[in-house]
């Protein structure tokens, strides 16, 4: 059931799935606990056409610039700039659309630990 989400809603959700992408160990019990009651397909096209396009590089470093968890505001910010700057150029949004799906693809697994937690979403 997708429903439009509040900024205050999606800042939580766009904070929270970051932590994915840090070099700790990744509590997906949290991360489910956080955004199982929302929609799924909602929460996936968030996680990599928003978060992983911003956070993904982060995991690809040798020495990776966030150790301890990216700024939420900064994240945010980051996100808004970067769909605004796609809504303005088709060339910008093609590229965003094969980025994500390569992003969907590479990080494939993430998304089965996320459901594997998400207990009203089986």
């Amino acid at each position: 059931m997708k429903r439009e989400l509040s900024p205050a809603e999606l800042y939580e959700i766009r904070a929270t799935l970051s932590w994915i992408f840090v070099h700790t160990g990744v509590d997906f019990p949290y991360i489910a606990s956080k955004v199982e009651r929302y929609d799924p397909e909602q929460i996936k096209d968030i996680l990599y056409a928003e978060v992983a396009v911003i956070c993904a590089g982060n995991l690809e470093c040798v020495l990776p610039p966030n150790w301890t968890g990216f700024d939420p505001d900064a994240l945010n910010q980051d996100i808004e700039q970067m769909l605004l700057a796609n809504q303005n150029s088709w060339i910008r949004r093609q590229l965003h659309k094969m980025h994500a799906a390569w992003l969907r693809y590479s990080y494939r697994e993430v998304w089965d630990d996320i459901t594997a937690h998400c207990e009203g979403w089986r």
